[in-house]
């Protein structure tokens, strides 16, 4: 029988951490993620962006299914949806919607940097050269991707979406209001191995919730997509996020 040894985390319970601690480094070999590239109505884009200190740069935003499951940290899946945005001379990718299905990897992209994520149910299959992302949160279908990587495209121009440039929100404990309200910057991508990447016709479809709107971005009009494979490390120098500004 295995003795438990009392940690002092940084998180709650501090006994016995949700997040592990410290969070980076971590690694996962064999990284897979199924994207698309896709339009929406600029009046959208626009909408969710005017509660934020970001500025729009084009109707544009890239969905995403991924799969972490070889994280050597935590296991997860995750689902994202992302938009170029510009904050004064800084250009990156902002987090409008993100889901994964392990409550560690949540807690820690929420708490640590500031990502949206939400619990969903999430899965990515390959078979005869084709590919399918779901999300499934509270029983419903909110985001498919379905690549066939045998029908090729041609080269597709994506949008700058490094570094992510996410708001950390922490609501006040004694009413209503925000207590903290900070711009963390974070970029992996310097220590990104690309193993593959194959372009193929895409197509994608979004069901929203009360609290998930994925449908306003309905009729979605695909430019693109494809499957990456390859090696994600988040080391000491690149895995950690930077405070750029703090508003509240």
């Amino acid at each position: 029988m295995s003795t438990y040894v009392k940690a002092h985390g940084n998180n709650i319970p501090i006994q016995a951490p949700l997040i592990p601690d410290p969070f980076v480094p971590y690694t996962c070999k064999g990284y897979r993620s199924v994207f698309a590239l896709c339009e929406a109505d600029e009046a959208i884009i626009r909408k969710y962006l005017e509660p934020t200190p970001f500025e729009y740069m084009v109707n544009q935003f890239i969905v995403s299914v991924s799969d972490f499951s070889n994280c050597d940290k935590v296991a997860f899946m995750d689902c994202a949806i992302v938009i170029p945005v510009k904050h004064k001379d800084r250009y990156g990718g902002y987090y409008l919607f993100e889901y994964e299905n392990d409550d560690s990897a949540i807690a820690a992209g929420r708490d640590l940097w500031g990502y949206p994520k939400k619990y969903a149910d999430i899965n990515l299959r390959e078979e005869d050269g084709k590919v399918r992302g779901q999300a499934v949160r509270k029983g419903k279908v909110i985001a498919q991707i379905e690549c066939d990587l045998t029908q090729t495209i041609p080269n597709l121009v994506q949008p700058q979406t490094y570094p992510h440039l996410n708001l950390h929100v922490v609501p006040r404990p004694d009413g209503k209001g925000i207590a903290s309200m900070k711009i963390i910057s974070r970029d992996t991508s310097p220590d990104f191995q690309l193993l593959s990447e194959k372009l193929g016709k895409t197509t994608v479809h979004l069901q929203g919730l009360p609290t998930d709107p994925l449908d306003e971005l309905q009729p979605v009009k695909v430019l693109g997509g494809g499957m990456i494979v390859g090696d994600f490390y988040a080391t000491e120098e690149n895995g950690w996020g930077q405070v750029i500004e703090t508003l509240i």
